[in-house]
């Protein structure tokens, strides 16, 4: 069996969900049926939220999935409740204060939220064998070690598309790197009207926000990224 790609000293024995479970239980409620529609096929009934389908091939081992990475996973779900949940809803330009969701430790949470999405892209690449530079060990130490990707880049969006999660295929380019690997990815997060573009480069966006930043970011118009 293949050793997890996060720590690589356990055997990966489990799997992250593709779209979080908490996500997808918000959106779609916590009983089944559910129905995954992707390239290959549409309409796939799943009897429930743990359903294989649901989750990526990369290897994880149980500690890093249940342990290492859960306050990760926690601050996400804070997040991502918040922002779905809030009244008056998002729109285009709004500024969100990050220390009005965590009022304790706002920089730390935020550091979370970003190495959820550090994992959540990094089981991408290794399911699909993508070959960048720098190279996946650098996902496994900012995991490791908790500290910040200098290459991971969050932009929070809205849509005016409610009642679906997912995320778009993995855009891939090469701009500075050495033939045959990619320095820069793009993949769009998706739970209900909330959009998380999750960018892997070494150049910033305007509307992108990194943990070096200040805790506080703008509703951006992700509406013309690409989607499945």
């Amino acid at each position: 069996m293949a050793l997890c790609w996060i720590c690589k000293t356990e055997e990966g024995t489990t799997g992250e969900h593709l779209t979080k479970r908490s996500d997808i239980k918000a959106v779609l409620g916590g009983t089944g049926p559910l129905h995954l529609h992707n390239r290959q096929r549409r309409n796939i009934k799943l009897q429930s939220l743990n359903a294989r389908k649901l989750k990526s091939t990369a290897p994880m081992c149980n500690t890093c999935n249940s342990w290492r990475t859960q306050l990760h996973d926690y601050a996400w779900e804070t997040l991502s409740d918040a922002l779905r949940l809030r009244r008056p809803g998002l729109k285009h330009g709004d500024i969100v204060r990050a220390d009005r969701i965590f009022p304790y430790d706002t920089a730390k949470q935020m550091l979370n939220v970003h190495l959820f999405f550090v994992k959540w892209l990094g089981c991408q690449i290794v399911e699909s064998n993508i070959p960048i530079n720098p190279p996946i060990d650098t996902f496994s130490k900012a995991i490791m070690n908790g500290t910040p990707h200098q290459n991971i880049w969050l932009a929070f969006g809205v849509s005016g598309r409610d009642g679906w999660v997912g995320s778009s295929d993995v855009g891939a380019a090469t701009f500075a790197s050495t033939p045959g690997t990619y320095d820069y990815l793009c993949r769009i997060y998706e739970v209900g009207r909330l959009h998380v573009r999750v960018r892997f480069s070494g150049v910033k966006l305007k509307d992108d926000w990194h943990p070096r930043d200040r805790n506080r970011f703008i509703i951006a118009d992700l509406t013309g990224e690409h989607k499945n």
